[in-house]
């Protein structure tokens, strides 16, 4: 049909849809690969790297969050022509709010602009907030493939054993992180979590990957 061949999002799409696919992946890919070499080096990014990663993967958890409420949000104002500013703002001041909280008791103010970071990776799922059925569709399905991969990814690096590779007790002895837990005492689960989280993400994207649905159309009554 005409919706189908119209579709933009299929891996076997056009120039446009490659550029396009690849242009969303990108953020997710190079997060990916920086989670990777601290993995290998820990200290390649600077001396608190590490410490900023795990941090990242908890900022990572409220914009997913958030993502889901600012789409519907949009969604819903455009929907009935109310602006959607007012509650934009309003989420915003919320989730920088959480996110500087997590700044002050880390004692860096990066985070903030992480938050940025990740939110270039979600632009996608917003912008899907003001297109049509097909774009809402794909908004949707980010979110959820975000939320799956995010719980999975957890679960599956606090199970699995993992490699230190270059996150060696001496060298973690060094990196200050603060409190304790699992990603604190052994940041490789954290640091592996967030490779396989953002690549996964990165390589759904460059596919185009969209979740199973049902194409059964209700029938039409008969008076």
């Amino acid at each position: 049909s005409m919706s189908n061949s119209a579709r933009t999002d299929t891996p076997g799409g056009g120039t446009l849809s490659t550029v396009a696919r690849a242009i969303a992946a990108a953020p997710d890919a190079v997060t990916c690969a920086s989670f990777l070499l601290l993995w290998i080096a820990p200290t390649a990014l600077g001396p608190d790297a590490v410490r900023g990663a795990l941090l990242l993967m908890i900022v990572e958890f409220l914009l997913i969050h958030a993502t889901a409420m600012l789409g519907g949000t949009l969604e819903a104002r455009r929907g009935d022509g109310r602006s959607p500013m007012p509650a934009l703002l309003l989420f915003g001041a919320l989730y920088l709010g959480m996110v500087g909280a997590f700044a002050l008791a880390f004692g860096q103010w990066w985070p903030l602009a992480a938050m940025g970071w990740l939110l270039l990776g979600k632009l996608r799922t917003l912008r899907g907030a003001d297109g049509g059925e097909a774009a809402r569709q794909q908004r949707k399905d980010d979110w959820a493939l975000s939320m799956m991969a995010y719980l999975g990814g957890v679960v599956a690096t606090s199970l699995l054993p993992l490699p230190r590779l270059g996150l060696q007790p001496d060298v973690v002895a060094t990196l200050g992180l603060p409190g304790s837990g699992q990603w604190i005492e052994s940041p490789q689960t954290g640091i592996a979590f967030g490779a396989l989280y953002f690549g996964f993400l990165a390589w759904a994207k460059w596919r185009g990957i969209r979740l199973p649905r049902s194409n059964t159309a209700v029938p039409d009554r008969q008076d």
